[in-house]
């Protein structure tokens, strides 16, 4: 239980990532690594929307349990820390099994995380920032997917996860929290026994938004790193060419824009920083936006694979729409996050909105166009966005480089009476 967990205004600022949340996400490489094994099988249709169920599926259960280690802080359970930790190791590991077997227990498992963690807040504790952690009505599907034959079993998770989102977006926790307080007096106030007694108040549970923060980070940095564990598996498995290393120089090259894109400019580093006003962007988006940007890194990650293992023969369309439909879907969901905000029009006209179209059209034209065509194509975007944002940030003006202290010039070194001061940063 979390009965002595901080709230708002309680957090430290120098907090950091402890040994068993580092220890915990060990289990996010394995499940990362088994659910992109899914698109090696063509990809179909069927294995994109099948990835997208699972990994979604997956995600949420880490983040209920991120989001419950971030605020419980070190009263958290380790024993709870690590039967969720086994839960969604058993949770990876069926995937290697789905659809063939292991559905029903994936399913189980699942159903048994999301309840268990929906519970451990304990009575009179409403998690505000992001009410999914303690909600558990998009459960309800997969608990009945249990006795559904497959493939109507996907679709019932398909509808729980999409329960899941819209109460994400409709449902914001301070209105639980107040709707709650209002049935919680209600109730009092038919009892004459309360009369004398003032109501109890609900309390209110927040994150610790520089540590959650950094924990999302961390975990955009694992499916980073099982993207250049993909790249780098591929290109041993080949005999070496100039063909074959330069697209695994391509493919890190990717892989490195997308980290400079992601890590460097965004929410994530803002929330790290402490700069991030609590009500400028909501939870609710900050996490929606972090699966869906990490699914498709995932994505794009597999689909870099796939192109080095095929890098003397026609790609597949599956391949294809893999690669460069994961790269549309990055650039689509950067644009969206940032239209609630105070978007720049001109990044979505110079930048996000070409990206999005030259990355679809790649992706029609995969099949008939040579690998290493494709994958600098996708380096070439990768880049533009990565000018651009630097550009408006403004390193690319003078003295905008690594913080360093200013020299009095040395012709007026002669004037000063003690030693020269760095000006302040």
């Amino acid at each position: 239980m979390v009965d002595e967990t901080p709230t708002t205004g309680t957090h430290t600022h120098d907090r950091h990532a402890s040994w068993m949340e580092l220890f915990f996400d060990l289990v996010a490489v394995a499940g990362i690594g088994q659910l992109t094994h899914l698109l090696h099988h063509g990809p179909s249709f069927g294995d994109l929307a099948l990835y997208m169920v699972l990994y979604l599926a997956f995600w949420t259960a880490w983040a209920c349990i991120t989001m419950y280690g971030d605020i419980a802080g070190q009263h958290a359970h380790p024993m709870m820390m690590l039967a969720s930790m086994l839960g969604l190791g058993v949770m990876a590991a069926a995937v290697a099994g789905v659809p063939d077997r292991h559905s029903t227990t994936f399913a189980a498992v699942y159903v048994v995380v999301r309840v268990v963690l929906g519970q451990v807040w304990g009575h009179g504790r409403i998690v505000v920032d992001w009410p999914t952690a303690q909600l558990t009505v998009g459960v309800t599907p997969w608990i009945v997917s249990l006795w559904v034959p497959e493939p109507w079993k996907y679709w019932l998770w398909a509808a729980g996860l999409a329960i899941d989102l819209w109460l994400m977006f409709a449902v914001t926790g301070d209105r639980i929290l107040a709707r709650a307080q209002e049935e919680l007096d209600r109730r009092l106030s038919r009892s004459h026994r309360f009369d004398d007694i003032e109501p109890p108040k609900l309390k209110a549970m927040h994150a610790d938004p520089e540590h959650l923060g950094e924990r999302l980070g961390l975990y955009i940095i694992i499916v980073l790193g099982e993207g250049v564990i993909t790249v780098i598996n591929a290109v041993g498995a080949e005999a070496w060419t100039f063909h074959l290393l330069s697209l695994g120089l391509g493919a890190f090259l990717i892989l490195a824009g997308l980290w400079a894109n992601t890590l460097l400019f965004g929410t994530i580093p803002r929330l790290m920083s402490g700069n991030d006003p609590a009500d400028r962007v909501p939870w609710q988006h900050v996490m929606a936006t972090h699966c869906w940007v990490t699914g498709v890194i995932a994505m794009i990650a597999a689909g870099l694979g796939m192109t080095i293992e095929h890098a003397d023969g026609q790609l597949s369309a599956g391949i294809g729409w893999t690669l460069c439909g994961g790269t549309a879907a990055y650039f689509a969901i950067i644009a969206l996050s940032s239209l609630r905000g105070q978007h720049d029009w001109r990044t979505l006209f110079a930048v996000q909105l070409p990206c999005i179209l030259i990355a679809v059209v790649l992706g029609v034209f995969a099949p008939h166009t040579p690998a290493p065509a494709l994958v600098y194509g996708i380096v070439a975007l990768i880049t533009w966005a990565l000018l651009w944002q630097t550009w408006t940030n403004g390193k690319w003006r003078k003295g905008s480089g690594p913080d360093r202290p200013h020299r009095t010039p040395r012709r007026n070194r002669a004037r000063t009476t003690g030693p020269v001061e760095p000006d302040p940063i």
